[in-house]
């Protein structure tokens, strides 16, 4: 077996993995995922403007589950270059077979597609609407560079190369599968500043296109392929349909690691099926929830503290009594409702010309414009109330809710045993 010296060997000379290198520890994860937009919050003799305030949505405090996803992230990405090292012939042949096999794909003959290798993993990051899905992506994708520039290099095969470390995708508003793939180039032209997106034929099939996307993510050693979506409010009437697994494998097979984001109810269908949850989930399934109640670790350890202790106003706050069940029941335990009533006490306090934030500015904020409109769903999550969540709001994950809670009440109920 191997010893650590030889594993170091491995990476050696390997330049798609120069941008992470060396890898970090938990620790040192949880210091860089921390993001705090006014660093230095020293504001004496500073001119304080109410746009400022804004900035407290910035904020990212690291939880437990967001360092285990860079973490995840970090490896899928590393054991994905690693595996596909350009010094290996079989690597560099790769971007080649693809190219070659674009005029001839069709229906028919679409599994036939060049595989590279085992294929790489992917990962869901799933939740409802403000549970720190993207916020989380963010907080990781800061860390890295989008893209590395690489000069001449013989051993690899290449004069030049625009290494893509990640590319971020958003699901096209009418859910098709080539509109999602289009979305796919012209990312890559703006994250690159290429022009592939001119040179794509409008007559091209959905195979071929297809088959010219995974050629461009291969060229370019994409580390991760993140897919988003961003019509929450058609989740339940279309969502990720079976039909999209074809790709998802497809760009896995081709190396690329790949990251889905969204809401549970979009999962259904790519998920009822046990080798497409397997392939999907073999870097890890990551379920993003609001806190259970105001005892939750992680409410009281990070995110209140966090979050809530963030100023730009001279002053701490005026003390609150049971500040972490106030602030629960004042936000349903979601993360997104947490940064926003903040946000609106800050504003409330400045526009008072307070130098802190008091209990009344805090029952005020909580009927400002910018709150009152949260108020049913704050209350439905407070009360653990699906009927609620469902006559209420379409892009609620009913099902997916009901499981978590009552897989944490009953850890509850047994740990008090």
């Amino acid at each position: 077996m191997p010893n650590s010296d030889q594993f170091l060997l491995i990476d050696q000379g390997n330049p798609l993995l120069a941008p992470f290198l060396p890898e970090r520890s938990f620790r040192q994860w949880a210091e860089d995922l921390y993001f705090d937009p006014v660093p230095n919050r020293s504001t004496a003799g500073l001119q304080i403007s109410e746009s400022h305030l804004h900035l407290v949505e910035q904020v990212f405090i690291p939880t437990q589950r967001s360092i285990e996803l860079a973490m995840s992230l970090a490896a899928m990405m590393i054991s994905s270059l690693r595996r596909r090292d350009p010094r290996l012939p079989a690597n560099r042949r790769y971007p080649y077979q693809l190219a070659t096999y674009s005029d001839k794909v069709n229906k028919s003959n679409l599994n036939d597609i060049p595989w590279l290798g085992e294929g790489a993993p992917g990962v869901i990051l799933q939740g409802p609407t403000g549970s720190s899905k993207s916020h989380s992506c963010d907080a990781y994708l800061r860390l890295l560079p989008q893209c590395v520039d690489h000069g001449a290099n013989d051993e690899c095969g290449w004069i030049k190369l625009q290494q893509l470390i990640y590319l971020r995708v958003p699901m096209p508003a009418d859910f098709s599968r080539k509109g999602l793939l289009l979305n796919v180039v012209w990312k890559i032209d703006e994250a690159l500043g290429t022009k592939y997106g001119d040179e794509i034929n409008i007559r091209m099939t959905q195979e071929q296109l297809l088959v010219e996307v995974l050629k461009l993510l291969a060229i370019h050693r994409c580390g991760l392929l993140i897919l988003e979506e961003v019509q929450e409010r058609n989740v339940s009437s279309s969502g990720w349909s079976s039909e999209f697994s074809t790709v998802f494998l497809k760009i896995m097979n081709s190396g690329v690691p790949l990251a889905l984001v969204g809401n549970p109810t979009s999962f259904s269908r790519i998920m009822s099926f046990s080798q497409d949850q397997r392939r999907l989930t073999s870097g890890g399934q990551f379920n993003f929830v609001p806190a259970f109640d105001h005892t939750d670790e992680e409410w009281g350890l990070d995110l209140v503290p966090g979050v809530w202790g963030w100023t730009v106003l001279p002053e701490a706050d005026e003390p609150i009594d049971n500040l972490f069940q106030f602030l629960f029941e004042r936000t349903g335990g979601i993360p997104a409702v947490l940064s926003l009533y903040r946000r609106e006490c800050l504003v409330e306090a400045f526009r008072a010309g307070a130098k802190r934030v008091t209990r009344a500015h805090a029952d005020a904020a909580f009927w400002s414009p910018g709150m009152v409109g949260m108020h049913d769903l704050i209350d439905a999550y407070v009360r653990k109330d699906l009927k609620a969540l469902a006559q209420s709001f379409t892009d609620q994950p009913i099902a997916f809710l009901r499981d978590i809670w009552a897989r944490e009440q009953k850890r509850r109920e047994e740990g008090d045993e």
